[in-house]
């Protein structure tokens, strides 16, 4: 029996990313592919001398709290139940290692705010460390995409 493709979705906690979800699993409605979610929580909080474990407790519960809504709302639109993982590292570098080892992931999408700053310096950054690394295509949603053409993808 084969495995079914997979679309992997890296969110953050920006606007940005229930919009890459949503395209995601409307894109995996119409093929039939499966939709993982990828959270980094970059580690920069481990030099912090006396709360460090407490700061990175609370980082991991406010991603999983996050992480559910997403699901929720993505369920409740369009059917697909996507799986999600959490990683503790390098953004790159783990988005990279998911994709190594998730050998039928066919898609990496990424979710573009329009209200981010930091957008316009990072997403260049993760999409030049990781394209040479991954033989998957790297989609950037942009955040303004309407519910009407989301829908047409299904």
């Amino acid at each position: 029996m084969t495995q079914k493709s997979s679309i992997l979705v890296c969110i953050d906690v920006g606007s940005g990313s229930d919009i890459a979800l949503r395209y995601a699993c409307y894109k995996a409605k119409k093929t039939g592919f499966s939709v993982h979610i990828l959270a980094v929580i970059e580690s920069s909080y481990k030099g912090l001398l006396f709360a460090s474990r407490a700061v990175g407790k609370d980082k991991k519960m406010h991603t999983e709290e996050y992480i559910r809504d997403l699901i929720k709302k993505a369920k409740e639109e369009t059917g697909i139940i996507p799986t999600s993982k959490i990683r503790e590292g390098d953004i790159a570098t783990e988005i990279v290692n998911e994709v190594k080892e998730d050998k039928d992931c066919s898609m990496v999408i990424l979710g573009k705010s329009s209200t981010s700053i930091s957008d316009n310096t990072v997403l260049p950054v993760i999409s030049r460390k990781i394209g040479n690394k991954i033989k998957v295509p790297l989609v950037v949603v942009p955040e303004n995409m309407d519910k009407n053409y989301l829908s047409r993808l299904a």
